[in-house]
């Protein structure tokens, strides 16, 4: 693991440092989970929805300050704010140092606090989310209702 000024290095990924003791301290302590088990499922995650996440971005200036993931599990134990689809967030940087979709690192969090999701059209990234981690998927569809006005 190396880490620079603001980041660190892990599993091919690179982690605002401010996120990285969270995984590390509070989210895979209390979930007994290893934490390279954490960031290997994050990096494999990265793997197989980033591009799929990217194209479906339509704002440029679509991003996520790392203090309001923080913030939504560590004070409302609930992230409303991370709910946006395809928005981007420079807390986690790939390999080539592009920004990782916040869903992805979002559904991984969600997964792993057992905190139940409708985010629209990320449900294979929860029901990967939770192969990866052996957790049960947290997506929860929307139920539509007719009688709805």
């Amino acid at each position: 693991m190396q880490t620079t000024a603001s980041f660190t290095q892990q599993d091919g990924l690179y982690i605002d440092g401010h996120l990285h003791a969270f995984i590390e301290q509070q989210l895979c302590k209390q979930n007994t989970l290893e934490c390279n088990d954490a960031y290997q499922a994050l990096a494999t995650l990265v793997d197989e929805f980033g591009c799929q996440c990217r194209k479906n971005k339509h704002l440029d200036d679509d991003s996520l300050d790392v203090q309001t993931l923080l913030h939504a599990y560590q004070v409302e134990h609930n992230h409303p704010h991370c709910h946006v689809d395809a928005q981007t967030t420079t807390a986690v940087l790939d390999e080539y140092c592009c920004q990782v979709p916040a869903i992805i690192v979002v559904a991984l969090m969600d997964t792993l606090s057992g905190t139940p999701s409708d985010e629209h059209d990320a449900k294979a990234i929860y029901q990967r989310a939770a192969t990866l981690t052996n957790r049960p998927c947290m997506y929860r569809a929307t139920p539509y209702n007719a009688n709805a006005a």
